[in-house]
Protein backbone atom coordinates (compact mmCIF):
# COMPACT_ATOMS: atom_id res chain seq x y z
CA UNK A 1 0.00 0.00 0.00
CA UNK A 2 1.36 3.58 -0.79
CA UNK A 3 0.34 6.49 1.13
CA UNK A 4 1.54 9.47 -1.55
CA UNK A 5 2.45 12.77 -0.14
CA UNK A 6 0.52 15.48 -2.36
CA UNK A 7 3.24 17.85 -4.11
CA UNK A 8 1.24 20.41 -2.11
CA UNK A 9 2.40 19.27 0.98
CA UNK A 10 6.29 20.01 0.28
CA UNK A 11 7.94 22.76 1.95
CA UNK A 12 10.64 23.60 -0.64
CA UNK A 13 11.66 22.64 -3.97
CA UNK A 14 14.69 21.15 -5.42
CA UNK A 15 18.24 22.88 -5.86
CA UNK A 16 18.75 21.31 -9.45
CA UNK A 17 16.81 22.71 -12.28
CA UNK A 18 14.20 21.60 -12.99
CA UNK A 19 13.04 22.79 -9.47
CA UNK A 20 9.33 21.46 -9.26
CA UNK A 21 10.48 18.30 -10.94
CA UNK A 22 11.61 14.84 -8.84
CA UNK A 23 15.00 14.02 -9.31
CA UNK A 24 17.36 10.81 -8.52
CA UNK A 25 18.04 10.27 -5.33
CA UNK A 26 21.34 7.78 -4.88
CA UNK A 27 21.71 8.20 -0.93
CA UNK A 28 18.70 8.29 2.54
CA UNK A 29 19.14 10.30 5.55
CA UNK A 30 20.03 7.93 8.47
CA UNK A 31 21.64 5.83 5.67
CA UNK A 32 25.32 3.88 7.06
CA UNK A 33 28.57 5.63 6.48
CA UNK A 34 30.97 2.93 8.22
CA UNK A 35 34.76 3.18 7.20
CA UNK A 36 37.58 1.74 8.98
CA UNK A 37 37.70 4.08 11.42
CA UNK A 38 34.26 5.92 11.55
CA UNK A 39 30.88 4.99 11.91
CA UNK A 40 27.94 7.38 10.84
CA UNK A 41 24.55 7.96 9.80
CA UNK A 42 23.80 10.20 6.76
CA UNK A 43 22.78 13.42 8.03
CA UNK A 44 20.75 14.50 4.24
CA UNK A 45 20.13 12.79 0.84
CA UNK A 46 22.31 12.62 -2.05
CA UNK A 47 20.66 14.03 -5.08
CA UNK A 48 21.89 12.91 -8.63
CA UNK A 49 23.98 15.43 -10.37
CA UNK A 50 26.37 15.85 -13.27
CA UNK A 51 29.76 17.39 -13.18
CA UNK A 52 29.54 21.22 -13.10
CA UNK A 53 25.96 21.19 -13.11
CA UNK A 54 24.63 24.30 -11.73
CA UNK A 55 22.90 24.61 -7.94
CA UNK A 56 20.61 26.56 -6.63
CA UNK A 57 19.61 28.36 -3.64
CA UNK A 58 16.27 26.65 -2.67
CA UNK A 59 15.72 29.17 0.13
CA UNK A 60 16.89 32.82 0.27
CA UNK A 61 18.82 34.14 3.16
CA UNK A 62 22.92 34.63 4.14
CA UNK A 63 24.83 32.44 2.59
CA UNK A 64 28.17 30.90 4.91
CA UNK A 65 30.63 28.98 2.39
CA UNK A 66 33.36 26.70 3.73
CA UNK A 67 35.32 24.46 1.33
CA UNK A 68 32.73 23.05 -0.90
CA UNK A 69 29.86 24.04 1.43
CA UNK A 70 27.33 26.29 1.47
CA UNK A 71 24.72 26.81 4.16
CA UNK A 72 22.00 28.80 4.10
CA UNK A 73 20.71 30.93 6.97
CA UNK A 74 17.59 32.28 6.71
CA UNK A 75 16.67 35.93 7.54
CA UNK A 76 13.62 35.13 9.62
CA UNK A 77 14.70 31.75 11.71
CA UNK A 78 13.70 28.51 11.25
CA UNK A 79 15.21 25.78 8.95
CA UNK A 80 18.99 26.15 7.36
CA UNK A 81 19.68 24.42 3.79
CA UNK A 82 23.29 23.18 3.41
CA UNK A 83 24.74 22.24 0.10
CA UNK A 84 27.60 19.85 -0.05
CA UNK A 85 29.66 18.99 -2.87
CA UNK A 86 29.76 22.34 -4.31
CA UNK A 87 32.07 24.53 -6.21
CA UNK A 88 30.80 28.24 -4.55
CA UNK A 89 29.90 31.45 -7.05
CA UNK A 90 28.67 33.21 -3.83
CA UNK A 91 30.99 34.01 -0.69
CA UNK A 92 30.14 34.21 2.82
CA UNK A 93 28.43 36.48 4.35
CA UNK A 94 26.43 37.59 0.84
CA UNK A 95 22.53 37.72 0.78
CA UNK A 96 21.14 35.15 -1.91
CA UNK A 97 17.95 34.96 -3.42
CA UNK A 98 15.73 32.39 -3.71
CA UNK A 99 16.78 30.25 -6.53
CA UNK A 100 19.90 32.01 -7.06
CA UNK A 101 23.33 30.17 -8.72
CA UNK A 102 25.42 29.20 -6.03
CA UNK A 103 27.42 27.25 -7.50
CA UNK A 104 28.52 23.92 -9.51
CA UNK A 105 28.57 20.08 -8.66
CA UNK A 106 32.22 19.45 -7.85
CA UNK A 107 33.77 17.36 -10.67
CA UNK A 108 33.53 13.72 -9.62
CA UNK A 109 31.27 14.03 -7.09
CA UNK A 110 27.71 12.95 -8.87
CA UNK A 111 25.88 14.35 -6.36
CA UNK A 112 24.84 16.96 -4.29
CA UNK A 113 24.36 16.34 -0.44
CA UNK A 114 21.07 18.20 0.59
CA UNK A 115 20.59 18.89 4.88
CA UNK A 116 18.46 20.29 6.73
CA UNK A 117 19.00 21.89 9.90
CA UNK A 118 16.46 23.01 12.35
CA UNK A 119 16.58 23.40 16.27
CA UNK A 120 20.02 22.06 17.15
CA UNK A 121 19.59 18.60 15.27
CA UNK A 122 19.52 17.62 10.74
CA UNK A 123 15.83 16.14 10.24
CA UNK A 124 15.12 14.51 7.32
CA UNK A 125 14.28 16.43 4.14
CA UNK A 126 11.89 13.30 2.44
CA UNK A 127 9.56 13.82 5.33
CA UNK A 128 5.87 14.85 4.25
CA UNK A 129 6.15 18.83 4.25
CA UNK A 130 10.01 18.71 3.57
CA UNK A 131 11.55 18.46 -0.42
CA UNK A 132 8.97 17.85 -3.35
CA UNK A 133 7.60 17.31 -5.41
CA UNK A 134 8.77 13.39 -3.94
CA UNK A 135 6.73 10.37 -4.81
CA UNK A 136 8.46 6.70 -3.85
CA UNK A 137 6.09 4.17 -4.92
CA UNK A 138 8.35 1.36 -4.70
CA UNK A 139 8.52 -1.65 -1.67
CA UNK A 140 10.57 -2.36 0.98
CA UNK A 141 12.18 -5.45 0.88
CA UNK A 142 13.13 -7.85 3.07
CA UNK A 143 15.16 -11.05 2.15
CA UNK A 144 16.76 -12.19 5.46
CA UNK A 145 16.74 -12.70 8.84
CA UNK A 146 19.48 -14.19 10.92
CA UNK A 147 19.95 -15.40 14.73
CA UNK A 148 23.18 -15.08 16.53
CA UNK A 149 24.23 -16.70 19.63
CA UNK A 150 27.93 -14.74 20.94
CA UNK A 151 28.19 -13.28 17.79
CA UNK A 152 28.06 -16.24 15.31
CA UNK A 153 25.10 -16.79 13.16
CA UNK A 154 22.86 -19.98 14.19
CA UNK A 155 20.71 -21.99 12.02
CA UNK A 156 16.53 -21.20 12.50
CA UNK A 157 15.60 -24.36 13.53
CA UNK A 158 17.46 -25.02 16.84
CA UNK A 159 17.39 -21.28 18.47
CA UNK A 160 18.42 -21.21 22.29
CA UNK A 161 19.66 -19.20 25.06
CA UNK A 162 20.20 -15.47 24.45
CA UNK A 163 20.23 -14.56 21.13
CA UNK A 164 20.44 -11.11 18.89
CA UNK A 165 18.11 -10.86 15.95
CA UNK A 166 18.89 -9.12 12.71
CA UNK A 167 16.80 -8.53 9.78
CA UNK A 168 18.47 -7.29 6.40
CA UNK A 169 15.91 -4.55 4.59
CA UNK A 170 16.54 -2.12 2.20
CA UNK A 171 14.29 0.34 0.07
CA UNK A 172 14.70 0.22 -3.90
CA UNK A 173 15.75 3.51 -5.32
CA UNK A 174 12.41 5.21 -6.82
CA UNK A 175 11.89 6.58 -10.12
CA UNK A 176 13.73 8.58 -12.16
CA UNK A 177 16.05 6.10 -12.59
CA UNK A 178 19.43 6.25 -10.94
CA UNK A 179 22.76 5.69 -13.44
CA UNK A 180 23.89 2.62 -14.66
CA UNK A 181 26.67 2.58 -11.76
CA UNK A 182 23.84 3.14 -9.45
CA UNK A 183 21.04 1.25 -10.54
CA UNK A 184 21.85 -1.41 -7.80
CA UNK A 185 22.12 0.75 -4.92
CA UNK A 186 19.83 0.39 -2.22
CA UNK A 187 18.59 2.61 0.33
CA UNK A 188 17.27 2.72 4.23
CA UNK A 189 13.74 1.86 5.01
CA UNK A 190 12.41 5.03 7.34
CA UNK A 191 10.96 1.99 10.28
CA UNK A 192 11.10 -1.01 10.39
CA UNK A 193 8.94 -3.02 13.39
CA UNK A 194 8.71 -6.83 13.77
CA UNK A 195 6.36 -9.09 16.29
CA UNK A 196 6.10 -12.74 17.46
CA UNK A 197 3.48 -15.27 16.54
CA UNK A 198 2.51 -18.62 17.04
CA UNK A 199 -0.62 -19.52 14.98
CA UNK A 200 -3.19 -16.92 16.04
CA UNK A 201 -1.87 -16.11 19.19
CA UNK A 202 1.14 -12.96 19.52
CA UNK A 203 3.66 -14.31 21.88
CA UNK A 204 5.65 -10.74 21.45
CA UNK A 205 4.11 -7.40 20.36
CA UNK A 206 5.21 -5.12 17.62
CA UNK A 207 8.13 -3.30 18.51
CA UNK A 208 9.99 -0.42 16.40
CA UNK A 209 13.50 -1.32 16.29
CA UNK A 210 14.28 1.47 13.92
CA UNK A 211 12.76 5.09 13.11
CA UNK A 212 14.77 7.09 10.62
CA UNK A 213 11.53 9.16 9.87
CA UNK A 214 12.69 12.55 11.75
CA UNK A 215 15.86 13.23 13.37
CA UNK A 216 19.40 12.05 12.62
CA UNK A 217 20.52 9.34 15.30
CA UNK A 218 23.80 9.79 17.28
CA UNK A 219 26.81 8.41 15.47
CA UNK A 220 27.16 6.28 19.23
CA UNK A 221 24.01 4.02 18.52
CA UNK A 222 24.92 2.95 15.16
CA UNK A 223 26.09 -0.75 16.54
CA UNK A 224 22.89 -0.93 18.29
CA UNK A 225 21.18 -0.47 15.22
CA UNK A 226 23.43 -1.62 12.00
CA UNK A 227 24.21 -4.95 12.49
CA UNK A 228 27.77 -6.19 11.46
CA UNK A 229 27.35 -7.20 7.87
CA UNK A 230 26.39 -3.49 6.76
CA UNK A 231 28.50 -1.75 4.24
CA UNK A 232 27.25 1.33 2.46
CA UNK A 233 26.84 1.87 -1.59
CA UNK A 234 29.46 2.52 -3.40
CA UNK A 235 30.00 3.23 -7.54
CA UNK A 236 28.94 -0.66 -9.27
CA UNK A 237 28.73 -1.93 -6.00
CA UNK A 238 25.51 -2.35 -3.82
CA UNK A 239 25.92 -1.81 -0.46
CA UNK A 240 24.04 -4.70 2.54
CA UNK A 241 22.05 -2.94 5.22
CA UNK A 242 21.49 -5.04 8.10
CA UNK A 243 19.53 -3.85 11.14
CA UNK A 244 19.13 -5.44 14.60
CA UNK A 245 15.57 -6.15 15.76
CA UNK A 246 16.48 -7.70 19.48
CA UNK A 247 19.86 -7.53 21.46
CA UNK A 248 20.03 -10.30 23.93
CA UNK A 249 16.08 -11.89 23.62
CA UNK A 250 15.63 -14.34 26.27
CA UNK A 251 14.55 -17.46 24.34
CA UNK A 252 13.98 -19.26 27.63
CA UNK A 253 10.75 -17.11 27.86
CA UNK A 254 9.33 -19.17 25.00
CA UNK A 255 8.23 -22.54 25.73
CA UNK A 256 9.94 -25.03 22.98
CA UNK A 257 8.08 -24.84 20.04
CA UNK A 258 7.85 -23.43 16.59
CA UNK A 259 7.17 -19.76 15.98
CA UNK A 260 7.08 -17.16 13.53
CA UNK A 261 8.91 -13.59 13.45
CA UNK A 262 6.83 -11.44 11.76
CA UNK A 263 8.81 -8.05 9.89
CA UNK A 264 7.33 -4.86 9.03
CA UNK A 265 9.87 -2.62 6.69
CA UNK A 266 8.27 1.20 5.77
CA UNK A 267 9.69 3.73 3.94
CA UNK A 268 9.01 7.82 3.87
CA UNK A 269 5.70 7.44 1.61
CA UNK A 270 4.30 4.56 3.85
CA UNK A 271 4.77 1.98 1.34
CA UNK A 272 5.19 -1.31 3.74
CA UNK A 273 7.49 -4.54 2.54
CA UNK A 274 6.25 -7.43 5.26
CA UNK A 275 8.07 -10.68 5.25
CA UNK A 276 7.42 -13.67 8.01
CA UNK A 277 10.29 -16.31 9.13
CA UNK A 278 9.86 -19.28 11.03
CA UNK A 279 12.08 -20.17 13.73
CA UNK A 280 11.90 -23.21 16.81
CA UNK A 281 12.98 -22.43 20.23
CA UNK A 282 14.98 -25.67 21.66
CA UNK A 283 16.07 -24.68 25.04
Amino acid sequence: MALLAPAAGSAYSWPLRPFFQQHAIRGYFNDPRRTDTERSFHFGVDIVATDLQPVYAIEGGRAYVRGTRIAIYPRRGGHRLSYWHVLPTVRSGQLVRQRQLIGHVHPGMGHVHLAEYRDGSYINPLRLGGLGPYIDDTIPQIPKVTFYSFGSPIAPESVTGFVDVTVDAFDPPPLPALPPEWAQAKLAPTLIRWRIVQGQTTVRPWETAVDFRTFLLRPSLFDFVYGPGTFQNKDSRPGRYEFYLAHELQTSLFPNGSYVLQVDALDDQENVGQASFAFTVTN
